[in-house]
């Protein structure tokens, strides 16, 4: 038997300043502190048009170490 993930929050062309995407973070050196989003984002910019997860900013890490729920090897 397989679970329903939890509905995420979802916001449209905006977002809460405690939030980035992974693109928003790694233009800062940093990267996600999780795999998993804690909220979705849909877009629409012309004629483009998408969904990306939303991370909190506070749990992000630098992108030259290992992410929390990394095993150390």
């Amino acid at each position: 038997m397989t679970r329903k993930a939890p509905d995420l929050p979802r916001y449209h062309n905006t977002y809460p300043e405690g939030l980035a995407t992974a693109a928003d973070l790694e233009a800062l050196g940093l990267k996600p502190g999780s795999i998993r989003p804690v909220a979705l984002l849909t877009y629409e910019d012309g004629d483009r048009s998408g969904m990306c997860g939303l991370f909190e900013r506070e749990a992000a890490v630098l992108k030259d170490s290992p992410s929390p729920n990394q095993e150390a090897s």
